[in-house]
């Protein structure tokens, strides 16, 4: 997993070699989340799936 930061995201490059790219879509006036956030929200959203096939 591969998480940009706040003011940059990801290089081109990066996007351009992953298999799978992921915004996690946001509402109101806020245009970008705090990596700690973004991370948990990601992890916990793959710990529940993967979980979930047992």
């Amino acid at each position: 997993m591969v998480f940009g930061n706040e003011v940059k995201g990801v290089s081109q490059e990066v996007v351009s070699a992953s298999d799978v790219v992921l915004e996690i879509p946001q509402f109101g006036t806020k245009h970008s989340l705090n990596i700690s956030v973004s991370a948990g929200i990601v992890v916990w959203d793959v710990w529940s799936k993967l979980n979930a096939l047992k």
